[in-house]
């Protein structure tokens, strides 16, 4: 897999909104950029940096390889650039506290590319010449790092069908390998993508459900539709999600309880009673209300997860 930074400078609210990098495929003069000629190269799976106003402010997972594309309307009618281009679906994880390069640049100047820089080594300000350049593993690694720490963890948050991976070093290494593109893609996804449903969850549920923790920081977001089942839509879908305390989600994940569209829990035997019991937990717990759309997942998680007797 390979990574990219991506200096947007002006265009960075029309890339970030319409999910996608473009460039023009020559300058103005007719003459060639290998900074142009970058978007080629990306392929389905590879990490992108955003960057604008000499922050980091998204990282983003390429959907696919680039497509001929004119110029985005929401460029403007006075853009610099020419029409004809290049286009790369983008799946963008805003982040919710930008990192500044420049803060730590004498750490990450020996990691920048020797030529094609996206910054100038000396200042650590942006390549103003830059628009997309690859960046090695260990700067990506690196700022993965640094990006997930301002930001509590959320990157790297390892819950649902990631919960096998023992930590953050361990999951970096396997999105940065060198695996299939299939794997690398639904690794990234899964990785960025939880994030961002995380993010989508937490708009629309406060605490758990069951034990009315509000900690969000020892709270899992969990796909009411099971993430290998779902859709592209659905894995992102906030509604598709409640906050659990991880022992309630270890439950509801493994199908031994559910939820009625009313708030009733549904549980699987009496051994599952006996478990909830030796959790201090109330079987006859009124969960609270559920939205129309995610009751419609719970009608799903109902027929097809929860283990009936």
């Amino acid at each position: 897999m390979r990574n990219w930074w991506v200096n947007h400078k002006k265009t960075f609210r029309a890339e970030i909104d319409g999910g996608y990098i473009w460039s023009p495929k020559s300058e103005q003069n007719g003459n060639r950029s290998q900074f142009y000629e970058n978007l080629r190269d990306v392929s389905t799976g590879d990490l992108i940096f955003s960057y604008a106003d000499s922050h980091i402010r998204a990282i983003g997972v390429a959907l696919a390889a680039f497509s001929e594309a004119e110029r985005p309307k929401s460029f403007g009618s006075d853009a610099y650039w020419n029409m004809d281009g290049l286009l790369v679906p983008i799946l963008w994880n805003i982040l919710d506290i930008p990192f500044k390069p420049r803060s730590k640049i004498e750490e990450i100047r020996p990691l920048l590319p020797k030529v094609y820089s996206p910054l100038v080594a000396s200042t650590g300000n942006g390549n103003q010449k830059c628009y997309l350049a690859e960046i090695s593993i260990e700067l990506a690694k690196y700022l993965i790092l640094a990006i997930d720490s301002l930001n509590t963890g959320t990157l790297l948050h390892t819950e649902g069908d990631s919960r096998n991976i023992a930590n953050i070093a361990t999951e970096i290494d396997i999105n940065l390998s060198n695996r299939p593109s299939t794997t690398k893609a639904h690794l990234c996804l899964a990785r960025i993508g939880q994030g961002l449903f995380r993010k989508r969850v937490m708009k629309i549920e406060q605490r758990c459900r069951v034990t009315g923790v509000t900690n969000a920081d020892v709270l899992i977001a969990s796909h009411i539709k099971p993430w290998r089942l779902s859709d592209d839509a659905e894995k992102l879908d906030g509604q598709n999600g409640l906050l659990l305390a991880p022992h309630v989600d270890r439950l509801f994940d493994r199908g031994y309880i559910s939820f009625s569209a009313d708030g009733e829990i549904l549980i699987q035997g009496d051994d599952t009673i006996k478990i909830l019991e030796a959790w201090g937990i109330d079987s006859a717990t009124h969960v609270g209300k559920f939205s129309v759309a995610q009751s419609a997942y719970l009608e799903f998680h109902r027929r097809f997860v929860f283990r009936t007797r």
